[in-house]
């Protein structure tokens, strides 16, 4: 019987354990482009087992696939980037049907979305579009709230905390009815980030918060153009056990955003001329398996190593 108790007593301790590690993870979220495509620069996607270099989100059975690779990699939440104003205005009837595609698939997978929208200062402009996801994505479950105490649906915005705190709070509320029902974080593009000047959502090479609850890390470093490159699998794999010990989000680049260099998907760069898009030895595989065996401790079947 003391025996039976004190293995109990051990189950316990473990499931505690286990359960105050989960907690003290980061929600792991990652950015998906839907836009800019054809930028690839001689670089191919691995989409339902052939190499594209044009993936198409309006293609539901090409955003299941990709979805899946990204919810095989240990990530439930994707970003969504609907930054350009063309993307709400002339380009809607292209754009519209892909983020419905998202939420089909989330639903589908059991994974949830929330959209990344412009920079500040058109705040009328975007206000109404806030009010466009309220009405069309936000009230579902595939669409994620930041929880944590706030139980707002999210949304990102194009533009580093300084610059957009000051100009929200100078708008008048007129212009901010729709956003303020959003939890709202910001980010930075270029180095040096600050941390007070990103909300830790960050863009480019790593950063957090000044209170540490959201971390951001892709695999690229420097200040583009000029000494913008690739770091190493090693380095890579330090970001991310960095980025996972976030009290709230961590946020690992985007599984497929070439133009920017934050991608950590399956990808043939053997054929690009750009530098900073180069994969280590051209492995199509290897942000995404060291991103992979961090977050599930499982590999592709196509891993090298």
């Amino acid at each position: 019987m003391r025996k039976r108790l004190v293995e109990l007593a051990s189950l316990m301790v473990l499931v505690f354990l286990v359960s105050t590690s989960e907690l003290m993870a980061g929600h792991p979220c990652c950015h998906v482009l839907i836009c800019c495509r054809v930028t690839n620069r001689g670089m191919t996607f691995l989409v339902n087992g052939k190499w594209l270099d044009a993936h198409d989100y309006g293609d539901v059975n090409q955003v299941a696939d990709i979805l899946q690779k990204i919810k095989d990699a240990g990530i439930q939440t994707v970003i969504v980037d609907m930054t350009n104003d063309s993307q709400w205005t002339n380009l809607w009837n292209e754009f519209e049907p892909m983020l419905n595609n998202i939420q089909q698939v989330c639903r589908e997978k059991q994974m949830q979305f929330f959209i990344f929208i412009g920079a500040a200062g058109e705040f009328s402009f975007w206000n109404e579009k806030a009010g466009q996801i309220l009405k069309l994505w936000a009230n579902d479950p595939t669409y994620r709230r930041y929880g944590f105490g706030d139980d707002r649906p999210m949304l990102l915005v194009f533009a580093p905390a300084d610059m957009y705190w000051k100009s929200y709070n100078a708008a008048p509320d007129s212009a901010k009815t729709n956003l303020s029902k959003f939890h709202i974080g910001t980010t930075q593009v270029n180095d040096p980030i600050l941390p007070e000047a990103s909300d830790g959502w960050g863009y480019r090479n790593y950063s957090q918060s000044v209170d540490g609850k959201v971390r951001f890390a892709c695999p690229n470093g420097g200040v583009p153009p000029k000494d913008w490159h690739r770091i190493s699998p090693e380095e890579w794999k330090r970001r991310i056990e960095w980025a996972k010990q976030a009290d709230h989000y961590s946020i690992y680049g985007s599984y497929d955003d070439v133009c920017d260099g934050i991608h950590w998907g399956i990808a043939d760069t053997k054929n690009t001329k750009v530098t900073c898009n180069k994969y280590p030895d051209d492995q199509p595989y290897v942000y995404y398996d060291v991103l992979r065996e961090i977050l599930t401790g499982t590999r592709s079947r196509n891993s090298k190593n």
